[in-house]
């Protein structure tokens, strides 16, 4: 029997079929596109330099003009924090310190907030990076107050 919910499904896939395609498409219009660019950015840099336009110059134009994006654009993009590597026992001995020094509790974000400040020390995911550097520290004991983590010495 051909009802109304078996024609919207029926729809619903055709349209779902037909946003693949499309993002797709996209994709690779924009890898096209991004190919372009670079070639176009290339040829350019090669100009000036036959031409013996200063190098600084003619770099700073280009990259002005390659990166110009609408506003709307760049607010949806969201940038990921590049991973570094950390010597988690050296951040542990850190975290000790710091905790010792303060002789309260410390919610994620202040220890986060004070390893940056002190040590110049920055985790993509603030979370992770902490836990990580915790098994080098038994004696520190973590609670949750709400959603907060918080952080101190036993």
């Amino acid at each position: 029997m051909f009802n109304e919910r078996k024609a919207l499904q029926m729809t619903l896939q055709a349209m779902l079929e037909q946003r693949m395609v499309l993002r797709r498409q996209y994709v690779d219009q924009d890898k096209q596109l991004g190919a372009d660019i670079k070639q176009l950015l290339n040829r350019i840099r090669e100009m000036d330099m036959e031409a013996g336009i200063e190098a600084v110059e003619a770099s700073e134009e280009v990259a002005v003009a390659a990166e110009e994006l609408p506003a709307d654009m760049v607010k949806r993009i969201k940038v990921r924090k590049t991973h570094i590597r950390h010597n988690y026992q050296e951040v542990a001995d850190y975290i000790e310190n710091i905790l010792r020094e303060n002789m309260s509790p410390m919610s994620l974000v202040d220890l986060c907030l004070i390893l940056k400040e002190r040590h110049d020390v920055e985790f993509a995911s603030p979370y992770i990076g902490v836990q990580k550097s915790l098994k080098y520290l038994p004696q520190v004991k973590v609670e949750k107050d709400g959603r907060k983590l918080i952080f101190s010495l036993a």
